[in-house]
């Protein structure tokens, strides 16, 4: 089963766009490097499951996105973890607040959803 996310040309280059797949927000994220593909990946950073840009500091560059909240740091095509946890809010903090910023959570990797682009149109596989 698959399901039409919209038409390529909805998503603007390099800008993490929210849209709604069965009740649950994923961002949809059309990279300048690859401009006729797409990355999906969920609205939750697997830390905490808060959102990944609604927040106090969320940003999105060159393949890699980071966490509004605590900073971590995904690659958002293949999901792979490149920073966990280092601060709060946009601030990095010292090694040991780090350890007290995961919680007790080992470094875990984006859920990446499976998209393709077929004839102009963004279809998530399910």
């Amino acid at each position: 089963m698959t399901t039409s996310l919209g038409r390529l040309d909805d998503f603007p280059l390099d800008t993490p766009t929210p849209v709604k797949v069965d009740g649950r927000t994923c961002l949809v994220i059309r990279r300048s490097e690859a401009p006729d593909e797409v990355c999906v990946i969920p609205d939750a950073c697997p830390h905490a499951g808060l959102s990944l840009t609604k927040g106090p500091r969320g940003d999105y560059r060159d393949g890699v996105i980071t966490c509004a909240w605590h900073n971590s740091r995904f690659n958002v095509c293949t999901g792979e973890n490149l920073d966990w946890t280092p601060g709060m809010a946009g601030i990095r903090v010292p090694g040991w607040s780090r350890r007290l910023i995961a919680m007790g959570k080992a470094p875990t990797p984006l859920g990446v959803l499976e998209s393709s682009v077929v004839n102009g149109e963004v279809i998530l596989a399910e």
